[in-house]
């Protein structure tokens, strides 16, 4: 029992500096090279693991290789490599290692050469790993997933989806399930990667195949458990690039960075492929914003953007003593050795309490706490993580209690304390290993996890800001990293810079309250959704998560951008509105970019549409986006911001001996066939800038074998499937519209990576006839002519989160078919 009594108030100071932190505000740049990297293979699959304050990266072995490589990082940007943590013959070709600390061990999960998993142990994470089991089969990409109850998973790749096991101990899989919901494309599904946040299981999976620039992450939620079938999320793929220099993003793993609130993915991209066959793959990170349970990647970027943010204070004790910015409350013998702090003073039942004093956190905040007991007395032993500390009379305690095998948490409040709660820890826990707390304040409701897992959310109102430290009870015990972050529950991500192009949103404002981050002209939050404690008004949204509401005349919201270079961009602007005057202005800094602009009225508070404001000029580097109602009232959820090329311009092909060079984008077989371009089986094929939104495709279309052929508009991302050379598997690898012909009907579809039919017209349509096809984009309108160029064939408006811009192509799929007299009009 955790016996709380007043005690004595003993302040000493200590003689010492405590270094605080640096701000983040370096730069880093995706992909990153590490150092030591596997020659011809790079570090492909990644995956992030933080232990007492320090981030570990590993990742696959390279070809015909043997062994594992680790590096570690206290910024999750400057990484040091700390050499081959395994040589162990499992390893060998180890594909995607990942590690997890558990009790004092950390338990490696690799494939050898893809054929099964072993596990391996260390007492270290950065080993030397070595083999304590054989062949567990389970497919590739083993990855772990331990729930709040210690109930631990085994999560693997398959053909026919993700495949999860429970299993009996960390060695110990059982049988495999196959994940409803979770399959991407019918296709080989690798990569999984299972998160728990406020009750939602959010697993991220990897679809098609690794040499493809296709490779994509894909999200599925439930609320039911590891075990049970998922949904697949309606912003599927949630991170994607096939062009550029950045392209074949996936194999991706999430963590919490070290602002101790905001989370990362990190996952690798095919920079090339070695003439052997193999990937050469380099290893990225960007952050995570949660939405309400909505996750959103603010990525992918490939130009400096601003460092991952560090914690308002930390300290790893990397001295040789305590010094002046500790405090002491009841005594106790303190120092510090070997990087930790230790109290070693037994036989009393008086809690020594050793606490930072320079530092105090805001009314919310994370703390995050590492400790272990060395060695016990015979009174009470206990250990714990101080926070909110005002006084001797006003604090909370959570402790381990090793005798009683459970969490203890309270608060003494004016000297009273309160009803302690007390919450079960994982069977066989050893508390003298090296275990985490993580203490999250928001508002009223605190939550507690120890080594991951959530043991206990109570609300108290009787405590607030305050400072954070340990505490020892008739103990002798080792302390380590402390930190704390004026962040919780996501907040980190509202002063992230965002990249541009990207989708911002819109209730990822910057912090700093009204008149800094955001003016709303009201008091209180006339939606009731308080995922932030301040006046903006922000209400459920039926596309997922929240959005700023009843947004009206003066008020403004900023926002932290990242601009890749300096040109011009177009702003889709997701919005509701029955206001027919509503008129908003854009700025860039101190600039106006847009000048005042006039929303259409969408027709309903939930009727949401996508509105493009053409022709920012932004400049390149780190700035403030504004968005300013100047008059009227909307609610808007999201700002889509693309590279735009608004030129005007006709261009031509009459394909008569040649593709003409604006063709930029190929799959399949196309040629010349006596002066008509010609696809046999399965193609498609681009032209033009993704920077273009609206304008007028027309071509003549002939089905020589088959029809089911057409134009494609407003073209992102296409790809081939399988090993980047498969055209058929790689059909759907698109993003945009398509206009096609069949033998009975017209049709118009919408394609993210994902075919959704939105239109279809019956009509009869006959092998070896030319057919005069037209399609007119403009707005979220999309016009599709046949044959007769004045009334439309089909007349569909796209307000389902459409695509704003994008480049032109043909596309045939198993149709032998000949296209002629392409034109493009923007």
């Amino acid at each position: 029992m955790l016996k709380f009594t007043k005690q004595v108030v003993a302040t000493v100071g200590i003689l010492g500096a405590l270094l605080l932190p640096a701000t983040g505000a370096f730069a880093y740049t995706n992909p990153m090279t590490l150092s030591n990297e596997w020659s011809n293979y790079g570090t492909g699959d990644p995956f992030v693991m933080k232990y007492n304050g320090k981030f570990y990266l590993y990742s696959s072995t390279g070809q015909y290789q043997t062994g594992v490589k680790c590096w570690s990082s206290t910024d999750t940007v400057n990484w040091t490599y700390e050499g081959m943590c395994s040589t162990d013959a499992a390893t060998y070709q180890g594909y995607a290692p990942e590690v997890v600390y558990w009790n004092g061990t950390f338990y490696m999960y690799t494939s050898r050469d893809g054929t099964g998993h072993y596990v391996l142990t260390s007492s270290s994470p950065t080993g030397p790993f070595t083999a304590v089991t054989g062949n567990l089969g389970h497919s590739i990409d083993g990855s772990v997933f331990i729930d709040d109850n210690a109930s631990w998973y085994f999560l693997s790749a398959g053909g026919d989806g993700i495949h999860a096991a429970q299993m009996s101990s960390p060695t110990s899989i059982g049988s495999d399930v196959v994940l409803g919901g979770t399959q991407i494309g019918g296709q080989w599904t690798e990569a999984p990667t299972l998160i728990k946040r406020n009750g939602i299981y959010n697993l991220t999976e990897t679809g098609n195949h690794v040499l493809s620039t296709g490779y994509r992450v894909n999200l599925a939620t439930n609320t039911t458990g590891p075990l049970q079938p998922f949904t697949p999320s309606n912003q599927n793929p949630i991170l994607l690039k096939t062009e550029g220099s950045q392209v074949g993003l996936g194999h991706s793993s999430n963590f919490i960075g070290p602002d101790l609130d905001t989370y990362y993915t990190v996952y690798h991209n095919l920079a090339s492929v070695d003439p052997a066959g193999y990937p050469i793959r380099h290893v990225n990170f960007d952050p995570i914003g949660w939405n309400g349970d909505k996750m959103a990647v603010y990525g992918p970027s490939n130009w400096s953007v601003p460092n991952p943010a560090l914690p308002n204070f930390e300290d790893r004790f990397q001295r040789a003593s305590i010094g002046t910015g500790y405090s002491n409350l009841n005594g106790g013998t303190w120092g510090i050795s070997n990087n930790f702090l230790y109290q070693n003073a037994k036989g009393s039942t008086a809690l020594y309490i050793q606490y930072e004093n320079t530092f105090t956190t805001a009314s919310d905040y994370t703390a995050e706490y590492n400790m272990k007991q060395v060695s016990k007395g015979t009174l009470d032993p206990r250990i714990g993580a101080i926070y909110g500390y005002v006084d001797a009379n006003n604090y909370g305690v959570a402790v381990l209690n090793g005798n009683t095998n459970r969490l203890e948490t309270n608060m003494v409040v004016g000297g009273v304390w309160g009803t302690q709660v007390n919450t079960a820890l994982p069977t066989g826990f050893d508390i003298t290993k090296l275990h985490n707390v993580r203490i999250e304040k928001s508002g009223a409701t605190y939550k507690y996890f120890v080594d991951g897992l959530l043991k206990e959310t109570k609300t108290s109102a009787n405590l607030g800001a305050g400072k954070i430290g340990y505490m020892s009870s008739d103990n002798e015990a080792n302390f380590g990293y402390l930190a704390a972050s004026n962040k919780v529950n996501g907040s980190g991500i509202f002063d992230v810079y965002k990249p541009i192009p990207g989708t911002i949103q819109a209730v990822h404002y910057n912090s700093g309250g009204e008149g800094v981050g955001y003016h709303d002209r009201t008091t209180g939050n006339a939606g009731g959704k308080y995922i932030r404690s301040d006046n903006v008004d922000i209400r459920d949204n039926p596309e997922g998560g929240e959005n700023i509401g009843w947004n009206g005349t003066g008020d403004w919201y900023k926002y932290n951008v990242s601009v890749q270079a300096n040109g011009t961009y177009n702003l889709g602007l997701r919005y509701a509105t029955t206001n027919t005057g509503t008129q908003v202005k854009v700025w860039i800094d101190s600039t106006d970019v847009t000048g005042v602009v006039t929303l259409p009225s969408t027709g309903g508070w939930d009727n949401w549409q996508t509105y493009t404001i053409k022709g920012l000029t932004l400049p390149a580097g780190n700035h403030t986006i504004k968005v300013e109602t100047v008059t009227g009232e909307f609610d808007f959820y999201t700002l889509q911001f693309n590279a735009a090329d608004n030129a005007s311009f006709t261009k031509t092909d009459n394909f008569a001996t040649a593709f003409s060079n604006d063709w930029n984008w190929s799959g399949g077989n196309w040629a010349i066939e006596s002066g008509e371009a010609s696809i046999d089986n399965v193609g498609k094929k681009t032209l033009g800038s993704t920077g273009w939104s609206d304008y007028t495709v027309e071509a003549d279309v002939k089905g020589i074998s088959g029809l089911n052929s057409g134009i494609m508009v407003r073209v992102q991302n296409p790809a081939q499937g399988g090993a980047g050379n498969d055209a058929g598997l790689g059909t759907d690898f698109y993003q945009g519209y398509l206009a096609v012909l069949s033998g009975s009907s017209v049709s118009l579809g919408k394609q993210n990576y994902n075919w959704t039919t939105l239109a279809s017209t019956a009509g009869t349509y006959a092998t070896n006839t030319w057919y005069h096809m037209k399609v007119v984009v403009s707005g979220n309108n999309i016009k599709v002519y046949v044959g007769d160029m004045t009334t439309p064939k089909i007349n569909y408006t796209d307000n389902n989160n459409p695509f704003i811009s994008g480049k032109i192509g043909l596309r045939a799929h198993y149709a032998h078919t000949h296209f002629d007299n392409f034109s493009v009009t923007h």
